[in-house]
């Protein structure tokens, strides 16, 4: 099957092949407890549109890697046809964003799609009339492809939200994240930035579990094993 390893020309600033990072490197993820519920709550909440706001801590970026692929998958292969338009956001390009196309790409190559997904702009990723794209804060793309999406309607990830600053995400993101009923989910694997204040994600998780001591819906989830197989 061809995977972006070898696609890697349509995909912006891969990588050398000695490079890829060892998250997405024949990995096979087990993630327990939290995860599960999480994903179905993700997906509850689409299908419903209800436009939840929902938040994870999890053990590691491939955690976080894997639970998102599982997502993005169902959704782009579910809105073929009727149209989804999906946005993942993050920090780093190398650390977060590439890891996370590639890991993408391999799903729906596995998932026996690999003639049918196209990578568009470098940084976004089609499949028949479902979108996946991916934003990276150090590295924003400077390709503006003609006919990709500009808004998502159906899931905003915001990855390693504690390295996302509050300012940033409410000017850069919050404006273009306003679809009725789009689901916002957050990961991080620490409540708190690198400088010891309250980080997006902490506010995030204060607010969820705010609200799930008022009406005993919850909103936050806490992943507590992940194995992880590299082949």
């Amino acid at each position: 099957m061809t995977t972006l390893a070898i696609r890697s020309s349509a995909i912006t600033n891969p990588p050398a092949p000695g490079e890829l990072p060892a998250q997405v490197v024949g990995t096979t993820a087990s993630i327990t407890d939290g995860a599960d519920e999480f994903s179905r709550s993700v997906i509850d909440s689409i299908v419903r549109k209800r436009g939840d706001t929902l938040s994870i801590s999890v053990q590691s970026d491939a955690d976080a890697i894997a639970i998102s692929t599982q997502l993005e998958l169902l959704l782009m292969t579910v809105g073929m046809g009727a149209g989804s338009v999906s946005t993942r956001v993050a920090p780093s390009f190398m650390d977060h964003t590439y890891p996370a196309m590639h890991s993408l790409t391999q799903a729906l190559d596995g998932a026996g799609l690999d003639d049918m997904w196209t990578a568009v702009g470098g940084r976004s990723i089609r499949l028949v009339e479902s979108w996946q794209m991916f934003i990276s804060m150090d590295a924003p793309s400077l390709e503006k492809a003609a006919g990709v999406p500009t808004r998502p309607d159906t899931l905003l990830e915001v990855v390693s939200a504690d390295q996302v600053p509050t300012k940033w995400f409410q000017s850069r993101v919050a404006p273009r994240a306003s679809a009725r009923g789009l689901t916002t989910v957050f990961y991080s694997t620490s409540s708190r930035s690198a400088d010891g204040s309250e980080s997006l994600f902490d506010r995030v998780r204060r607010s969820n579990l705010t609200k799930e001591w008022r009406d005993g819906v919850r909103r936050h989830f806490e992943t507590t094993s992940v194995t992880v197989l590299a082949g």
